[in-house]
């Protein structure tokens, strides 16, 4: 069986040949029932299990109980819900299974691979809320004292100076990132994969929550909690002090010797030496936190299934698209031919400024959740989604997606701070020059099903096919077929009735709608990719944008999409199939 890149592990069973009476949607609704009383939603023996399903009429019948469980076969499934696939969590990778990462950039290589140090027979065992922890406050990184950067520096060389067997090691957390990342962790035939889906904000959520658990252990200190970088704030932008300090063991010599302190992150142009243009940040990312991010699938990113493996429709949701890539991007070297270590997913793990960023990002998601009253995800699929983490005392846990969702569980939160993004990004916005609406009869009337190469800036006219979207609907642009160089970083920006627009142009300009960016992965090196190119659809909210520009009556609407040019990395043209506006509710 050929193999293929999904966003998580899918399991590839035998269908069974057995014969199976019809029986009509009562009676298949009350055998449903029946397997999941007897044996539970998730018996993993399921070729044996059989349930026997009574009925007055017809007698005793019997029904093979995986028809009931796996949802891809159309026959006899999709009675039992209505027309509703019937679905189930994604598992844990199987860590006997974890091989050398198979999709590693260019030129990269991993000693050792990024398997951790797991014992065969090793049993997770379910995670736990702990009830004795105090209350542990992460605070902004650039605002903390010299005796948290003491306490700091003394956990993280503890970490280090661990055995590189030990899975607290900071060689081993490193590890955690590549072996969910690239290619190493797999189900069946099949590899994991935790961005590009509703599954990267909560993976990274545990990721850091037992990060910080091991650093606080080391140094028995359980109100030790991690800092983040707030380069959501002007005074935080810059990379904080502490990881520059070359004798602090929070330094890292693979970054960008461009963007050191007091250089701030720029997400305009990502290997510019220049600091970032402050308002230009805060509309950025006023634009993936609220405008452009206003349902859990626009914020999270695409809904993927246990039967799915459709690699189109992986898309990275705002959070992850910006500035979260493009911060990665900005901090990694360029002497190294992926900008290791941050700027690469599979080393990234290596600089301990990725945990501090990922702070941050951990805590973007809270603040889009409690501070600006959005809903998550609640489908069973996500919530029971399981990963592994090995904790502070080297015990090997399974934790549900779904149970990181209130912190103060997991005992800590963040630092109050000005939220100059959400108080300035739309004024900022509005305050920009308006131009007069373009003469779309000299673009193209849209975008035809062949793909197209975004080698240069292209405009084209949308229809809008509802100008009055109902009460709870929001306005999105899907940018259909989007097909990238798999080893590269490709970026590129919206923009609405404003076909001059370049890569020059600011964030801050009010046509500006939200940004596409991914991290490349790289080839497959165990020959189960046969393309180089990924592909996946984005989205983007446009009301507040259209609202914003006056323009929330028309019939039609110029978009105009501007890539990164060679020189801000994007190695190979992008291309793209379609692009429609679509509605969905809150």
């Amino acid at each position: 069986m050929e193999s293929k890149m999904i966003a998580l592990p899918m399991f590839s069973h035998a269908r069974s040949t057995n014969q199976w009476l019809p029986l009509d949607s009562k009676q298949q609704i009350s055998c449903a029932s029946k397997a999941r009383k007897t044996h539970g939603a998730h018996t993993k023996n399921l070729a044996s299990m059989r349930v026997r399903c009574e009925n007055k009429e017809d007698g005793r019948m019997e029904m093979d109980r995986r028809r009931l469980l796996l949802s891809s076969s159309t026959l006899g499934v999709a009675a039992f819900t209505s027309g509703k696939a019937m679905s189930k969590p994604f598992p844990a990778p199987d860590l006997s299974k974890c091989t050398y990462p198979t999709d590693l950039p260019t030129n990269a290589t991993v000693d050792g691979g990024c398997c951790p140090p797991f014992k065969a027979g090793e049993i997770a065992v379910d995670f736990k809320f702990p009830t004795s922890l105090p209350l542990r406050t992460r605070k902004a990184a650039h605002l903390v004292d010299k005796d948290f950067i003491e306490k700091y520096d003394k956990a993280l060389t503890a970490m280090k100076n661990l055995p590189s067997d030990d899975p607290r090691s900071f060689f081993q957390q490193g590890r955690v990132h590549c072996a969910y990342c690239n290619g190493a962790y797999k189900v069946g035939s099949d590899t994991v994969q935790v961005h590009k889906s509703w599954i990267f904000a909560p993976f990274h959520r545990w990721y850091m929550y037992f990060y910080e658990r091991i650093l606080g252990s080391l140094i028995q200190d359980d109100t030790f909690a991690l800092p983040f970088w707030n380069w959501d704030h002007e005074d935080g932008m810059a990379i904080p002090a502490m990881y520059t300090d070359k004798s602090r063991s929070m330094y890292d010599s693979n970054r960008d010797p461009c963007h050191q302190p007091p250089i701030r992150i720029n997400l305009a142009a990502t290997t510019s030496c220049d600091s970032g243009d402050v308002s230009a940040t805060y509309s950025n990312i006023y634009n993936h936190m609220v405008s452009g991010a206003g349902t859990a699938e626009l914020f999270h990113g695409a809904t993927v299934r246990y039967e799915d493996g459709v690699t189109t429709t992986l898309t990275s949701g705002t959070l992850e698209s910006s500035p979260h890539n493009l911060v990665h991007q900005w901090g990694g070297s360029p002497s190294n031919p992926n900008r290791e270590n941050i700027g690469s997913l599979y080393s990234a793990g290596r600089d301990p400024l990725f945990y501090s960023h990922h702070s941050n990002v951990d805590r973007m998601w809270h603040i889009w959740t409690n501070k600006l009253g959005n809903k998550n995800f609640e489908d069973k699929d996500l919530l029971e989604t399981d990963f592994l983490f090995f904790d502070e005392n080297k015990q090997l846990v399974k934790v549900k997606a779904g149970d990181c969702y209130d912190i103060s569980k997991l005992r800590y939160q963040y630092q109050e701070r000005e939220l100059p993004w959400l108080k300035n990004g739309r004024s900022l916005k509005k305050a920009g020059k308006l131009n007069p609406k373009p003469k779309t009869s000299t673009f193209e009337k849209a975008v035809d099903e062949k793909s197209k190469n975004l080698s240069s800036p292209l405009t084209f006219k949308v229809e809008r096919p509802n100008k009055s979207p109902g009460k709870g609907q929001v306005e999105i642009l899907k940018i259909e077929g989007v097909e990238t160089d798999r080893k590269a970083f490709s970026a590129f920006e919206i923009f609405i009735n404003y076909p001059e627009a370049t890569t020059s142009t600011p964030f801050n300009n009010p046509h500006y709608a939200g940004s596409f960016t991914t991290i490349g992965h790289g080839k497959m090196t165990d020959g189960s990719m046969k393309s180089l190119t990924t592909k996946e659809t984005f989205k983007i909210g446009i009301s507040e944008t259209l609202e914003d520009l006056g323009i929330e009556d028309d019939d039609e609407i110029v978009v105009t999409l501007v890539p990164k040019s060679a020189k801000d990395l994007t190695t190979s043209p992008i291309k793209f199939t379609s692009v429609k506006i679509d509605y969905v509710s809150k």
